[in-house]
């Protein structure tokens, strides 16, 4: 919403300056975005006056114009066809610099000498209006400054009104604001109509046929008019609100629109059959042409202004191009309706078409504002367009909307805010904002204050937001800080959020940069990953309007986020990129519409793990990189019972790939990308990934709260190297060394693979350092040797193997 101040002073008398202004209304809840100010570049032009217009002697289209800038008179060659003697200008003398950066200088043109130029106002930079020079107000004198005689430069105040705000999308509104945080007092502009003996009920009728979308139509018939430009004070102030001006009729309607918040449009009552206006739901495929010329095409749930012959607007967004007004319309027909904003909502953003009264028809407009709106509008066409205003309103109401009544507990109030606040006070703070106070009661020591909310506040629908409102309007920076009354329970991270962040915690301690991607993704990754869903789900949760089809899915997994923030990272010829991300997924919950969200660890990693040193080689990121990360990560939350067991995935090379088990349970998935996979989403074949189910990590965890004993005494380092089969793997050997070794074994750490010819084909030797101590005493030889040997049997038991 933009906010003149010269405008706006016109309802409130304005004693701060714009800086303080500005501060003051987004203290209240307002929020200034910016000031802009407008016209400062017209310094050094000036008012002409024409007093002689002659053809131009080598050029039919030109004229040549003597004109009176005050001190001098200056002949000026000029080529707009609304050029004519006696009209006020604006001039720029020889020497005056345009707003576009270029200085005016005397020249001949086709023979004549030029002394300035007479200009639009495009060339001023006030509008885009290219058609002809600006023609100023009469009351404008010759060689006045034409900054002053157009009212500028002004200061405009651009606020950004929140939702549930509607009162504020209009200049009476914002007024009201600043007259009840000033202590100033609200000036509607005051007007007299005045009404020809004709009645507006014989020329309108009005039919609302579907009730639940349009509450009140309220109509009047202006006759006589002059269609022609509207005043300057109006079109600048349009032009600084950022509407552009078009007739006085059509300016009109937009004015008092943001003068009172309550959209309007005048329809060429000539085009409006036997004057009868319908309001009603669009039948299936019904098409209407809209004012900027697009023909739409509607649907049932579309509230049309119709008459017995069709669709002349769409009710509350925009007119139809068939009832414009015109240069020749002499007598129009003024809508000032309450549509329902969810209808307007609905329609606008199914045609991607949105105005200046569908904005605020989609916030809530007062529905008992209507004809005041109306009213305001026929007494400015009768002063400004030589209008005579047939007698009434023909005002059709579906259903009343009275306003709603709210008690107020000024003691609670007080407490609530933290002030102390008396009944005066409340009563006052309401009544600033036009507030009715309907009664007074007291309860015990309680008084309670009986409010009726103008139907401008829907915003206002419980004894909370009054306290709300008197908070604003004492001000928040006047409220004295307080500690808030708790109970003796002191707040802490719960054990989950503890794990959570000591998981975050150790991904960073391992070299790793955390990610944080969109919860949207593009359908393509997942036909890229599991093209037949095989570990994917198959059904995902789509948007119903997304923004474009890169960001139309919830992700069903983190690695669609993460490779698309690994391929960002390559095309900027960053290569080695190590990522991980703690974020939700959603996936389908049999018998509900809400998605699950569990919680899932996923990485991705690519280019050099270790970079190139001075005295050894980079290590490439590869399986048993990313099968360390995830070993370290189990090892530290101290999870005991879990393995990797071999798997095949979709979007894993078959060969390098595996499953993460937790108690026996699979909870994710490691290893390198599918090479098809990396082709087609353009990636490195070399990216190692993981993804694991966070909340089974967590479950299993033993991580907080385990806490073990420093061994005092000396350990026992032994050695064995077992010959077994070629398909046996290490985990199943490690699992049967620490089952035999007891108590006694703290570390099983494998050193050594061979496999060659002194040991027998199909088979390999597995080389493990094995570690005794007692945490009470000095461990013997003896009893370290002991469970050595049972480790010996057991693995000669169980896999058949041999000592080398």
């Amino acid at each position: 919403m933009r906010v003149p101040l010269e405008w706006l002073e016109e309802y409130v008398d304005l004693t701060l300056e714009p800086a303080d202004l500005a501060d003051l209304l987004t203290n209240a809840g307002t929020a200034v975005e910016g000031i802009e100010i407008i016209g400062e570049e017209l310094k050094g032009f000036a008012v002409g006056h024409v007093l002689e217009v002659q053809k131009h002697p080598s050029a039919e289209k030109l004229s040549v114009c003597r004109v009176d800038v005050g001190v001098e008179e200056l002949n000026i060659v000029c080529g707009a066809p609304n050029v004519r003697e006696g009209i006020k200008v604006a001039v720029a003398p020889p020497g005056t610099l345009l707003p576009d950066g270029s200085r005016i200088k005397e020249v001949s043109i086709r023979g004549v000498a030029s002394r300035g130029m007479i200009l639009s106002e495009k060339e001023l930079g006030i509008s885009d209006d290219t058609q002809g020079i600006m023609v100023l107000d009469e009351e404008c004198v010759a060689g006045e400054d034409l900054a002053r005689a157009l009212g500028m430069p002004h200061c405009v105040l651009v606020l950004e009104v929140t939702p549930n705000r509607p009162d504020c999308l209009s200049m009476i509104g914002v007024a009201r604001e600043v007259a009840a945080l000033t202590g100033k007092r609200l000036k509607k502009p005051p007007f007299s109509l005045k009404e020809s003996e004709k009645r507006a009920d014989d020329a309108v009728r009005v039919e609302i046929v579907d009730a639940d979308l349009c509450t009140r139509y309220a109509a009047r018939v202006i006759d006589k008019l002059a269609i022609g430009p509207s005043p300057w004070f109006m079109r600048r102030r349009l032009l600084a609100a950022g509407v552009r001006p078009i007739s006085n009729v059509v300016d009109i309607t937009n004015y008092v629109m943001l003068e009172t918040g309550q959209p309007l449009h005048a329809f060429d009552y000539r085009l409006v059959k036997e004057g009868h206006i319908i309001v009603r739901r669009a039948r299936e495929g019904e098409i209407l042409t809209t004012l900027d010329g697009v023909q739409r095409t509607l649907r049932p749930q579309d509230l049309l202004i119709c008459d017995p012959s069709g669709p002349i607007a769409l009710a509350g967004i925009m007119g139809g191009e068939h009832s414009e007004v015109s240069d020749g319309t002499s007598r129009v027909l003024l809508e000032s309706a309450h549509f329902e904003a969810t209808g307007i909502m609905r329609t606008s953003r199914q045609l991607e078409l949105s105005s200046e009264a569908s904005y605020r028809f989609e916030r809530g407009v007062d529905p008992n504002g209507c004809v005041y709106a109306a009213n305001r509008a026929a007494y400015l066409m009768q002063e400004l367009a030589g209008g005579e205003v047939l007698a009434g309103v023909v005002d059709e109401r579906a259903r009343a909307v009275e306003p709603a009544n709210l008690r107020l507990r000024v003691n609670r109030t007080g407490r609530l805010i933290g002030i102390p606040l008396r009944l005066e006070e409340a009563k006052d703070f309401l009544e600033s904002i036009d507030m009715e106070i309907k009664g007074i009661e007291k309860e015990g020591e309680e008084e309670i204050i009986e409010v009726a909310v103008p139907t401008y506040r829907p915003d206002l629908e419980r004894e909370i937001d009054l306290v709300e409102e008197i908070a604003r309007l004492y001000g928040y920076n006047r409220i004295t800080p307080t500690l808030p009354k708790t109970s003796n329970n002191v707040g802490g991270l719960s054990t989950e959020q503890k794990l959570r962040r000591r998981i975050a915690e150790i991904m960073t301690a391992l070299g790793l940069n955390e990610a944080i991607t969109l919860s949207l993704i593009s359908p393509r990754w997942l036909d890229l990953l599991d093209r037949e869903r095989d570990c994917l789900p198959e059904s995902v949760h789509s948007l119903r309007n997304p923004i474009s089809e890169e960001t139309s899915i919830l992700r069903p997994s983190l690695l669609p986020g993460l490779l698309d923030a690994l391929r960002f990272n390559l095309n900027r010829r960053v290569m080695d990129v190590s990522l991980y991300e703690i974020g939700r997924v959603f996936v389908h919950r049999e018998g509900s519409k809400q998605p699950a969200e569990p919680l899932k660890l996923a990485f991705v990693l690519s280019g050099d793990w270790i970079p190139k040193q001075w005295d050894r080689e980079a290590e490439k990121a590869d399986f048993f990189t990313a099968k360390g990360l995830l070993e370290a990560l189990v090892d530290a939350l101290r999870i005991r019972r879990w393995s990797m067991e071999r798997k095949e995935y979709p979007f894993l090379h078959p060969a390098r790939s595996c499953c993460l088990l937790l108690e026996g349970q699979e909870a994710g998935c490691l290893g390198m990308i599918h090479p098809m996979v990396a082709k087609q989403a353009d990636l490195p074949t070399e990216i190692a990934l993981m993804e694991v189910d966070l909340g089974r990590l967590i479950e299993c965890s033993l991580e907080l709260g385990m806490y073990e004993e420093v061994p005092r005494f000396p350990s026992i380092q032994m050695d064995i190297a077992m010959v077994v089969k070629e398909d046996v793997p290490s985990r199943e050997v490690e699992k049967i060394i620490k089952d035999a070794g007891g108590e006694l074994l703290r570390e099983v750490r494998l050193f050594d693979l061979y496999r060659g010819g002194q040991i027998g084909e199909g088979e390999k030797s597995l080389a493990y350092s094995l570690t005794f101590y007692a945490l009470d005493r000095t461990l013997k030889d003896q009893e370290a040797r002991g469970a050595y040997e049972a480790i010996v049997k057991a693995l000669g038991e169980k896999l058949h193997a041999r000592l080398r």
